[in-house]
C-alpha cells in the first residue's frame, strides 16, 4: 500500500488579516497567494499568523471602564 503525504493547508496571512480566505499553493519550499502575490516559507507564515494572533487577542474579553483606566 503506497504511502500518503499530507499537506499542511495554510491560509494566506495578508489576506486573512483583510478578512479574505485563501489557501496558499506550495512552490517547492515556499508558500505563495494567487490573490495578493505573498511569498514566503512556513516559517515566515506561522510568524505572521502570531502577529494577527497578537492584534486579536482581546477580542473576545470584555474590558471594562476600571480596566481602561489601569491600561
Amino acid at each position: 500500500m503506497p504511502e500518503i503525504k499530507l499537506r499542511k493547508v495554510m491560509r494566506c496571512p495578508v489576506c486573512f488579516a483583510r478578512e479574505n480566505d485563501v489557501n496558499l499553493l506550495l512552490d517547492g519550499e515556499e508558500y505563495y497567494c494567487i490573490k495578493c502575490s505573498y511569498h514566503g516559507t512556513a516559517e515566515e507564515v506561522a510568524e505572521r499568523y502570531a502577529e494577527l494572533r497578537k492584534k486579536y487577542r482581546w477580542k473576545l474579553r470584555r474590558i471594562g471602564l476600571e480596566d481602561l483606566r489601569k491600561l
